[in-house]
């Protein structure tokens, strides 16, 4: 993650960009691995697919968030907010990750680990009934990639 609460925005993460992290590999010589959350990239608009070619050995976790932008908070804040008030988690297939695509980057990369949904959709909340819809769509949005 690259907040928590009292350094929004910009937090303690310096493992932000490919930069970076090419160069945290480079150091550590393979001893460390990438969770990689597909949202985190996209709102950075950071190209996806490159990405999985280049880091894809590196790939220990997955996870299966998807990402709305609000054109009108980006329009108002500005891409120096570092999302703040544009950037809208959604259940994985009701936001703008092309899932096909990623999976199929991550089959090409060799990634054959878990792939977990990470619940942060607001829409989906309040309620135990409204978590599980968000869970059982997410999972029959997934099940036809996931092999």
């Amino acid at each position: 993650m690259i907040f928590s609460y009292d350094v929004w925005p910009g937090g303690h993460n310096i493992a932000s960009s490919p930069l970076i992290w090419r160069r945290i590999f480079d150091t550590w010589d393979g001893a460390v691995g990438m969770n990689y959350d597909p949202s985190h990239l996209f709102w950075q608009m950071i190209d996806q697919a490159r990405f999985i070619r280049e880091f894809g050995p590196y790939m220990l976790h997955v996870h299966a968030k998807d990402l709305m932008i609000d054109h009108d908070g980006l329009y108002e804040r500005g891409i120096l907010s570092a999302g703040i008030g544009w950037q809208v988690p959604r259940m994985p297939g009701l936001g703008e990750v092309d899932w096909s695509a990623l999976f199929s980057g991550l089959y090409k990369a060799g990634y054959d680990r878990p792939v977990i949904i990470e619940h942060e959709d607001r829409r989906f909340e309040g309620s135990d009934e409204n978590v599980k819809r968000g869970f059982l769509l997410a999972r029959d949005v997934l099940a036809p990639l996931v092999k």
